[in-house]
C-alpha cells in the first residue's frame, strides 16, 4: 500500500523529468530537496543548479550524499556570493551542512579527508567544493564572526545507535549539531515546506482588535509563554521550521551584540524578557479561539526573527523558559495588501535592506501578471514566482516553468545591460548596483518576459543535455550570444523600439526553434573562447566567465565592432513646478537628491504646465558641472 510520502516522491520524479535516473538516486535527491528547501522555500523550485550543487556524487566523498552553506544566513551558490555579503555585512558567520545516508565510519573518514585536504581538491569540476574552500581560505577566515558550525544530518540512522564525530573535530568548529531525521520527520518537513501547517497556542491572556469600516479578519494582542512559542515554530524533530518566516525581510542576523543581549536576558533574567522585547508579529490565514486555545491556519512570522531565533538557540542549549513570556500580534487575513502592510509596517522600526521590499512594488505584479497572460507558441508557459512558493498549490505548474527575482534580475543585467560577468552575482548586490536601470514603472514587461524565457528554456536544454554540459557555467553568456547574433544589439530599456525588438526576436526563435540557436550559440562561444586563448595565453583559459574584457572581446567578434551598448540610467521623481522664462519658454524642477534638476521646453519639447505635481521618469545630461534632465515622461498610474 502507497503512502503520501510515495506519492509525493513520484511526483517530485515527474515535475523534475528525473526518469532517466536510478530509484535510488531519485530519493537522495528528493531528500536533499526537502530538507534543505526549509532554509528557503521555493528557491530549490526555481534553482536547479543549485540543487545539483547540493547533491553531492563524488566517487572520493561517495558517503557524503548532500552539501549546503551559509553564510549569515545566507545561501552560498557562488563563491562571489561569499564576497558580496562580506561587503555588506563586514563580518560573517559559517554554517556547513553535511547529509549522508551511508555507512558511518567512511563518512566520518571522508569528512576528516575533505577539511584537511581542501587545498588540493578538485574544484573545477564540483562548485561545492570550490565555495566551500574559499569559505575557508586564510583570506575569508579574518572576516569571521567566529569557527563555523557544523551540522552533520543523519537519514534513516537508528536513534539507539548515537554516534558523534571524533573530539579532535570541535577544535575547527564553535559549535557541532547532530540532527537525525526518518520518514515520519521527513513527511512533516514537506507539509512545513508546503506550509500547510495547523498551530495550535495556548495562552491565558489575549485581547481581539476591533477592525473598523475596513474590516481585514481576525487579529489579537496576546502573550504567549516561550514553550508554546517553541511548539508553534519547530517540527516533531525540533527542527526549526525555516519558512515560518518567509514573509520576514529580516531574517536571522546570528549571534550580533543585540542578539546576545536578547540570549543574556533569558538565561538571567527570564521574568523580565517580557517587559524588555518588542515582541512579534504573527500573519496567518486565518486566525480563531477555540476553548482557551487559538488556531492558526498557515501562519508566518513576519516581524521578531531575531527574537523567535534567540528563543531557539536558549532552547536548543538547554536554557529553561519556564518563565518566559512573548507580547504577540496575530492577524488572519487573507488579504494579500494588509499582510504586505503590516511587513513593511512591522520591520520599518528596525534596520533593514531595502532591496527586501523590491518584489512587493507595483512594477513586479503587473509583471507577474504579464507572465500569466503571455506564452511563446510551441513552448510550455512560463510563470514569474515573484513571492516565494506562490504556485506551490498549482500542481499543474512544474518548477522547470517558474523563474524567481534572482534568476531574473541575473538574466536581465547578462541580457539587457551587456554585464554578463555580472550576472551570477547575489540578487542584493545586483539590485543595489543597478536599481536605477532595472525594474523602472515605465519599463516595458516585454524585456524581463524575453529574459526569463532564454534564462528557463536554455536551462531545460542543458539538463536535458542537448547542449554541451561543459558549458552550463557560461549558460548566461550562451543567452547573451542567442540574443545578439538573432537579434542584434538591442536599444535602451526606455526606448519606445525596445518591443518591437522582443517581438522580432521572439519570432525568429518560433522559427528556427531555440534548440538550433542554442547550439549555434555553444558553436560560436567555443570558437571565440579559442581564439581569445589563443591571442591572451592559457592563463587566460581560466577566469573568462568574470572578465569584462572577455564580454568585450565576445561582442566584438560578434558585430565586428568593440562598440557597445550602453544602459543608461532612467530616474524617476515628481515635478515642483513649471514656469515660463524671459523667452516664453517652458522650463521646470524636478525633485532628485542631492539637489533638484532644471528641465527646459527645447529638451522635452512636448511638456506643458499640466507637468507640475506629476510623477515622471527622465535621463540626466551634463554639460561641465551642470545638470539637466532630457526625456522627461510622465508616470500614469
Amino acid at each position: 500500500m502507497r503512502n503520501l510520502l510515495d506519492v509525493k516522491f513520484d511526483k517530485f520524479i515527474e515535475d523534475f523529468d528525473l526518469q532517466g535516473y536510478s530509484r535510488d538516486e531519485n530519493w537522495k535527491r528528493f531528500v536533499n530537496y526537502h530538507f534543505f528547501s526549509q532554509f528557503q522555500p521555493g528557491r530549490l523550485d526555481t534553482d536547479a543548479d543549485l540543487l545539483d550543487q547540493i547533491c553531492v556524487d563524488s566517487p572520493k566523498f561517495s558517503e557524503i550524499h548532500g552539501a549546503f552553506f551559509l553564510l549569515n544566513d545566507q545561501i552560498l551558490s557562488e563563491s562571489q556570493d561569499i564576497d558580496d555579503i562580506l561587503q555588506r555585512d563586514q563580518k560573517g558567520l559559517l554554517e556547513l551542512y553535511f547529509l549522508t545516508f551511508g555507512n558511518i565510519d567512511r563518512f566520518q573518514k571522508q569528512l576528516e579527508s575533505l577539511f584537511h585536504g581542501l587545498d588540493k581538491a578538485d574544484k573545477k569540476t564540483e562548485k561545492w567544493l570550490d565555495i566551500l574552500a574559499y569559505a575557508m581560505s586564510r583570506k575569508v577566515i579574518l572576516r569571521w564572526k567566529d569557527n563555523p558550525i557544523l551540522r552533520v544530518v543523519f537519514f534513516d540512522i537508528d536513534k539507539k545507535n548515537e554516534w558523534k564525530l571524533d573530539k579532535h573535530f570541535s577544535s575547527y568548529f564553535s559549535f557541532i549539531d547532530y540532527i537525525r531525521i526518518d520518514r515520519r520527520h521527513l513527511q512533516d518537513i514537506v507539509n512545513s515546506n508546503e506550509n500547510s501547517y495547523r498551530a495550535e497556542l495556548e495562552c491565558k491572556t489575549a485581547a481581539l482588535i476591533p477592525g473598523g469600516d475596513d474590516k481585514f479578519g481576525d487579529a489579537y494582542i496576546m502573550c504567549i509563554p516561550a514553550k508554546e512559542l517553541i511548539k508553534l515554530m519547530t517540527t516533531s524533530d525540533g527542527l526549526l521550521r525555516r519558512n515560518m518566516f518567509d514573509d520576514n525581510v529580516r531574517d536571522s542576523q546570528g549571534y550580533s551584540a543585540v542578539n546576545h543581549e536578547i540570549l543574556l536576558t533569558l538565561k538571567e533574567h527570564p521574568d523580565r524578557f517580557v517587559l524588555f522585547n518588542n515582541g512579534i508579529t504573527i500573519v496567518c490565514k486565518a486566525a480563531k479561539p477555540d476553548y482557551g486555545k487559538y488556531v492558526l491556519e498557515n501562519p508566518q512570522i513576519v516581524n521578531g526573527c531575531q527574537t523567535c531565533n534567540m528563543i531557539y538557540q536558549a532552547y536548543r542549549s538547554g536554557v529553561k523558559l519556564d518563565g518566559v513570556q512573548v507580547i504577540a500580534k496575530i492577524v488572519g487575513s487573507n488579504r494579500d495588501d494588509i499582510t504586505q502592510g503590516i511587513v513593511r509596517g512591522a520591520n520599518r522600526q528596525n534596520i533593514v535592506y531595502e532591496e527586501a521590499f523590491e518584489t512587493i512594488r507595483g512594477f513586479h505584479k503587473n509583471l507577474e501578471r504579464y507572465f500569466e497572460n503571455n506564452q511563446v507558441e510551441g513552448y510550455q508557459k512560463i510563470y514569474y514566482e515573484r513571492r516565494s512558493r506562490q504556485y506551490a498549490d498549482n500542481i499543474q505548474i512544474k518548477p522547470q516553468q517558474k523563474i524567481s527575482f534572482r534568476g531574473l534580475i541575473q538574466s536581465m543585467v547578462a541580457l539587457f545591460l551587456n554585464r554578463v560577468e555580472d550576472s551570477h552575482k547575489h540578487e542584493y548586490t545586483l539590485l543595489k548596483n543597478y536599481k536605477d536601470n532595472l525594474f523602472v514603472d515605465t519599463h516595458s514587461c516585454q524585456p524581463y518576459y524575453l529574459a526569463a524565457f532564454l534564462y528557463l528554456n536554455v536551462d531545460i536544454l542543458f539538463r536535458e543535455r542537448k547542449l554541451p554540459k561543459e558549458l552550463n557555467n557560461f549558460k548566461m553568456h550562451i543567452m547573451l550570444l542567442i540574443k545578439e547574433m538573432r537579434g542584434g544589439s538591442s536599444p535602451d530599456l526606455s526606448s519606445k523600439d525596445i518591443d518591437r525588438y522582443c517581438d522580432r526576436l521572439l519570432e525568429t526563435l518560433e522559427s528556427d526553434g531555440l534548440q538550433q540557436c542554442s547550439l549555434e550559440a555553444c558553436k560560436k562561444f567555443q570558437d571565440i573562447r579559442d581564439k581569445w586563448v589563443r591571442l591572451k595565453g592559457v592563463q587566460y583559459k581560466f577566469g573568462i566567465k568574470d572578465s569584462a574584457e572577455f564580454r568585450s572581446f565576445l561582442i566584438k567578434e560578434i558585430h565586428g565592432t568593440a562598440e557597445e551598448h550602453e544602459a543608461e540610467k532612467l530616474y524617476t521623481g515628481y515635478v515642483k513646478y513649471v514656469n515660463l522664462d524671459k523667452n516664453n519658454t517652458l522650463f521646470g524642477l524636478i525633485e532628485h537628491t542631492p539637489q533638484n534638476i532644471f528641465f527646459h521646453e527645447f529638451d522635452n519639447p512636448e511638456m506643458d504646465r499640466s507637468y507640475t505635481g506629476k510623477k515622471v521618469s527622465y535621463k540626466i545630461v551634463r554639460n561641465g558641472n551642470k545638470e539637466r534632465a532630457i526625456h522627461v515622461r510622465i508616470i500614469n498610474s
